[in-house]
């Protein structure tokens, strides 16, 4: 728990250096829950053949995609640049991620039991953010980016000996696509999808590698300093009609 905090505060100073050095062209900040559908893929490279293997260590675990874990997210962000194509998305997010294991007990009589592996992250997520026109009367956007994430808590009953010395600290890929509705005032309405991959394995050793995949489905609320649907001010010095 020492360390998790040690991240946590960490993290947050972060964020609140980036907000504070940011506040001049901050467009907006949001809050949003998610749902996650995430699977574990092991690799085993250790020979089939009995002869080369007469340990099973090709069984242990054997190579397959578990099945998807459903599970809850829950984030805030800030979305900056003023830029009416561009932004920049920093975010800190608490996502769960999984998966549900048919795990081989023995790989001579086939014995098998049904489990699930939970791991709870703390992210600090990074996007460059493309809005895109589509002719739609709501706004729609692409993102690419870097999740930085730090596993604060985790279960994992199946192939504890791979899943259990994952890596804590890891940093991994993230696409998404998204679209925004004018709700009231600076008051707006969006929702993501979010691809993260593991190109980088959680677990490397000997001939066995275990990497995660998250599909995040998000709905949220932002809050934009300029009324609107993605709305900014880029000529702040330009005249303004006040009337007679």
């Amino acid at each position: 728990m020492k360390y998790t905090r040690i991240i946590f505060v960490f993290c947050f100073f972060i964020f609140a250096n980036q907000f504070i050095y940011a506040q001049r062209f901050l467009q907006g900040l949001a809050l949003f829950a998610g749902e996650t559908s995430s699977r574990d893929r092991y690799i085993n490279r250790y020979p089939i053949d009995f002869q080369d293997d007469p340990t099973f260590l090709h069984a242990r675990p054997p190579s397959h995609k578990s099945a998807e874990l459903e599970n809850f997210s829950v984030g805030v962000f800030a979305e900056m640049l003023k830029s009416y194509d561009w932004r920049w998305v920093t975010e800190i997010d608490y996502c769960n991620k999984g998966a549900v294991e048919n795990e081989l007990l023995n790989p001579i009589t086939n014995q098998k039991r049904v489990s699930a592996n939970h791991y709870a992250n703390l992210q600090w997520n990074n996007y460059l953010k493309r809005w895109i026109d589509l002719g739609f009367k709501f706004r729609t956007y692409a993102m690419v980016g870097a999740r930085i994430e730090y596993t604060v808590s985790r279960s994992t009953p199946a192939y504890s000996y791979i899943s259990g010395k994952a890596a804590k600290l890891t940093v991994s890929p993230d696409v998404g696509i998204g679209a925004e509705f004018h709700l009231k005032g600076p008051w707006n309405l969006f929702v993501e999808e979010h691809y993260n991959p593991d190109v980088i394995p959680l677990y490397n050793v000997g001939k066995i590698t275990m990497a995660n995949r998250t599909w995040e489905t998000r709905i949220g609320i932002i809050y934009r300093f300029k009324s609107g649907i993605g709305s900014v001010d880029l000529d702040c010095n330009a005249p303004r009609y006040h009337g007679r």
